[in-house]
């Protein structure tokens, strides 16, 4: 088995700990606000309970270290199954090992009150970390696609309806990724009436899966589309050799504004042009903003292309759907022509930066 960098820590750790005779204990690095820990719970007679773990320690043993003992915050999930109290444990970064659990009952603050899950009664358990909204920074929604859990209790705003993508545990760009394929709707998300408004911000990271090095026109790939609840599409962030509108590049339509990387179209478009010669099937981080008088898009940090003039952020008032890439039952599947994964989506409330981002 390969260990990435926490095995790596880990086993110094267990080194180190097995001279002092003291339990391994493996932390998250600190956070800037508390976690709480989300976990569903499958149980062996079927059932399944989800709620707020209330457990603080996951502790143990393993090949590698005697005693063990995790932050459940760093924990994707335990499946249980073979000898009594074994697991294999999937660490939110990927990494995986067999571990047999010490603790006797996982304690759970579900819908129905407090509840004790014997250890023996469990089938598996999954957890999301979930810090809550960032008022003072104006973070309204923040998804690791760590797992179906994530999705279901993000670190914080709404829950992600999971479409026809999937998520892929391992393959983002710490933990797991939504991988949407061509001509499908990925995944969906609906803010309420109030969450966005005249200034805002959505940032993620995507790779292209495509492995094809030009695109077409509209949608190769289409990353995302926002709507008004009655259907009425607001905007949508594109890669377009011709965007409609006589341009190219990468490309977004917001509130009566557009802007995009390229001028004039063409049949098809080098990746490559975009990217300035980057990698083109890496990992790149993408950014819109929007305010009043101004969109903009910005690509691995640096603005790429912006567009001044009047904004109808009014249209954002009633609240909006945000499907990944196309709406399952609005979208057309020649809206997004390509795969591509994404990671660590954020939705903010306004379109200022801060520092070190």
């Amino acid at each position: 088995m390969v260990y990435g960098n926490l095995m790596a820590s880990i086993l110094a750790l267990a080194a180190t700990c097995a001279e002092a005779k003291g339990p391994v204990r493996v932390k998250r690095p600190a956070a800037k606000a508390p976690a709480a820990v989300v976990a569903v719970a499958a149980l062996a007679d079927g059932s399944t309970i989800r709620g707020e773990l209330r457990t603080p320690r996951i502790s143990g043993s393993t090949a590698f270290a005697k005693e063990l003992s995790l932050d459940p915050a760093m924990v994707a999930s335990l499946a249980f199954g073979g000898k009594k109290g074994c697991a294999k444990v999937e660490l939110s970064n990927g990494d995986r090992f067999s571990m047999k659990i010490a603790t006797g009952s996982f304690s759970l603050k579900s819908s129905i009150g407090m509840l004790e899950i014997p250890r023996d009664r469990l089938r598996s358990i999954e957890f999301s970390a979930r810090r809550g909204a960032d008022a003072a920074g104006g973070l309204v929604f923040h998804c690791t696609f760590d797992g179906e859990n994530a999705l279901a209790a993000p670190e914080c705003g709404p829950a992600v309806k999971l479409e026809c993508g999937s998520v892929v545990r391992g393959k983002g760009r710490s933990g797991g990724a939504l991988f949407v394929p061509p001509g499908v709707a990925g995944a969906q998300v609906t803010f309420p009436a109030g969450t966005l408004g005249p200034e805002g911000r959505i940032e993620f990271w995507a790779r292209l899966a495509g492995g094809k090095p030009e695109f077409e026109s509209g949608g190769d790939p289409r990353f995302f589309v926002l709507s008004r609840p009655d259907g009425n599409e607001i905007s949508h962030l594109e890669f377009a050799s011709n965007d409609g509108c006589g341009d190219s590049g990468l490309s977004v339509h917001f509130c009566g504004q557009r802007t995009q990387t390229g001028k004039g179209f063409r049949n098809t478009m080098p990746y490559s042009a975009v990217f300035n010669g980057g990698d083109i099937g890496g990992w790149h981080r993408y950014e819109f903003a929007w305010s009043p008088a101004r969109i903009s898009i910005r690509l691995d940090g640096k603005e790429v292309c912006h567009a001044d003039g009047p904004v109808d952020t009014g249209r954002l008032a009633g609240g909006v759907v945000m499907d990944i890439p196309l709406s399952r039952t609005r979208g057309r599947s020649h809206n997004n022509k390509a795969a591509f994964y994404m990671d660590d989506l954020k939705v903010w409330n306004t379109a200022k930066r801060r520092s070190g981002e």
